[in-house]
């Protein structure tokens, strides 16, 4: 990729949509603070409605991995493992920052779990969210390695047809093909399994070294169709999620991101928000996407973690009560405000007394 090149994605504004857009939906995950037992009739419907939001995390693991071939690209001529040591080290701080800040407020619930915290750490549940950072942990040695070979679009066919056929035996291992071995594994290592997410390493570095081809035709493609394109995805996204609520008997974790339809939409939203400039948005949004992009490390673990003290909090107040639909999806709206809010000021406060990096 040539220099122009670069200094046009170092300052991309589409990249910084994509993440304030992506955090936002990982924060309305994270945001009913009132316990399931509140709102049995209106759970199923909640989930299917929020079912396309689950592009938010495919989202993000493209963009990590679109920023760190800039990165590599960009210091090509340095050594692998000092290369390797500055960014395995800038990933672990946030890592173990917000990590032991968890295990803390855990242990300081609940003093004699020592034992369930390690499995809650290890599964990647210490805090919600906490899963993403153990993904990166594990394949940043890989992408590191191989990030000259699997940015190439044939290189990224392959590993695309790889993935798929992963989720297929995920599938078929669910409906009961392998037997229960192959699902048992599955659930008790839970998010961090490096085979649910593999391919958005060749689709993050293929993306960075085609984009000008990438926003071309994002340009190509007419605000109607672009339309057409994320309602169709939205609605397959619903079906695929109901159909693997089906298939697990309601029991849909750890697979809520395997699926076919999860690596679709992170490749629409790239094809539909490449192509958006500054010029294009008013400022004051702008001002909010830049802060919700700048901060959008911080206010994943942040977020995850008031989610924890906050739903403790309406355990305790609103337990026995009975949330119809329209109360449940108001209260879900109103703390997904408040806690990007929240979030969002708690990472600016820590940058300003020097945790900058465990938020940016």
């Amino acid at each position: 990729m040539s220099q122009k090149t670069n200094q046009k994605i170092d300052r991309l504004f589409s990249i910084d949509l994509l993440k304030a857009i992506s955090i936002t939906a990982v924060v309305s995950y994270h945001s009913v603070f009132v316990p399931e037992s509140t709102y049995p009739l209106a759970l199923y419907w909640m989930d299917i409605l929020f079912a396309p939001l689950r592009f938010c995390v495919p989202v993000f693991f493209t963009i990590s991995f679109l920023l760190l071939e800039r990165s590599f690209e960009k210091n090509s001529t340095a050594f692998l493992y000092p290369l390797l040591k500055k960014r395995f080290t800038r990933l672990l701080i946030p890592t173990l920052f917000w990590g032991s800040l968890a295990v803390a407020l855990r242990l300081l619930g609940k003093a004699n779990q020592t034992e369930s915290i390690l499995i809650l750490i290890l599964r990647g549940k210490i805090f919600p969210g906490y899963y993403y950072l153990l993904v990166m942990l594990q394949f940043l040695p890989v992408f590191i390695i191989l990030n000259r070979q699997i940015g190439r679009v044939k290189n990224f066919l392959i590993i695309l047809i790889l993935q798929l056929i992963v989720l297929i035996v995920i599938y078929m291992s669910n409906l009961g093909a392998f037997g229960a071995d192959i699902t048992l594994f599955l659930r008790s290592v839970a998010r961090p399994f490096f085979a649910y997410w593999f391919v958005y390493m060749s689709l993050g570095a293929c993306f960075y070294k085609n984009w000008l081809k990438l926003v071309k035709i994002s340009h190509q493609i007419s605000l109607l169709f672009k339309i057409i394109l994320l309602s169709s995805t939205s609605l397959i996204m619903v079906a695929e999620y109901n159909y693997l609520q089906t298939v697990t008997d309601g029991n849909i974790t750890p697979f809520e991101y395997a699926m076919f339809s999860c690596i679709l939409s992170a490749i629409v939203m790239f094809l539909c928000f490449s192509s958006i400039e500054e010029d294009q948005i008013p400022l004051y949004v702008r001002i909010i996407i830049k802060l919700l992009s700048k901060y959008s490390l911080g206010i994943f673990c942040i977020n995850g973690i008031f989610s924890m003290i906050f739903l403790q909090l309406g355990t305790q107040l609103f337990v026995g009560l009975n949330f119809t639909f329209a109360e449940i999806l108001a209260i879900k709206l109103i703390s997904c405000n408040l806690l990007l809010i929240v979030s969002l000021g708690f990472s600016m406060l820590c940058d300003r007394v020097g945790l900058g990096a465990c938020v940016r």
